[in-house]
């Protein structure tokens, strides 16, 4: 579970609108049970069916497999990466996203774990490796404020928008994982596809959500 203003829609979520108080998404995974609009019931790994509502502005999402090469510049992208040993930031998956969904998650935030921050940002620019197969992606990134160290981080008010503006380069090599996303509708909810979301609770205990991956074509939600 994590702060809504640190985390990227990413390992899958999608940004709730802006609330006066922190809320706390939880990240569920699991198998679709059932699907009676608007109620999405699945299946966790372990414990009981959860049953989740979609917001009526909610998106249905899946992950269709790409490449490097691919990625083009003003793209708009989400990843995670670490720090490796060289001091350089070296990206764990990419995903690229649909134009109607540019700037949803903008910013530079901690990842799930200690050694990963994920960054939502615009391409400025993607240099491709001799061999085509991996290369650099430059991006520029709305953020919340800059600490006190000056580097620009947090989750921006809105998309284009934030106190700061900040730039990341980042490596990504040729196992690294690089999806779209494609948006699709309901009718894709069918019973055992895979599916990854983050749901917020209401007053009542009720969860919500404002997106969700599910399984399509084979290619199920990255972890």
């Amino acid at each position: 579970m994590t702060r809504l203003a640190t985390s990227a829609l990413l390992a899958s979520p999608i940004a709730a609108p802006a609330a006066a108080e922190p809320v706390f998404p939880q990240h569920l995974t699991g198998a679709i049970a059932s699907f009676a609009a608007p109620v999405l019931s699945l299946k966790p790994a372990k414990g009981a069916i959860v049953a989740v509502t979609l917001a009526p502005e909610a998106k249905v999402i899946a992950n269709t497999r790409s490449a490097f090469n691919a990625i083009k510049q003003n793209d708009f992208v989400a990843l995670t990466a670490a720090t490796g040993k060289d001091g350089k930031l070296k990206a764990k998956e990419v995903r690229v996203f649909p134009e109607p969904m540019r700037g949803i998650g903008e910013g530079q935030y901690p990842g799930d774990k200690a050694d990963q921050i994920r960054i939502n940002a615009t391409v400025t620019e993607a240099a491709t490796t001799v061999k085509g197969k991996g290369g650099t992606l430059k991006l520029n990134f709305h953020a919340a404020a800059a600490n006190p160290l000056g580097i620009c981080s947090g989750h921006a008010p809105s998309p284009g928008q934030g106190g700061c503006t900040g730039d990341a380069e980042v490596l990504v090599t040729p196992a690294t994982p690089v999806m779209a996303w494609v948006l699709g509708d309901p009718s894709w909810f069918e019973p055992g596809k895979a599916v990854s979301l983050y749901a917020i609770a209401g007053a009542d205990g009720k969860l919500s959500t404002y997106g969700v991956i599910v399984e399509r074509g084979g290619v199920k939600p990255l972890p």
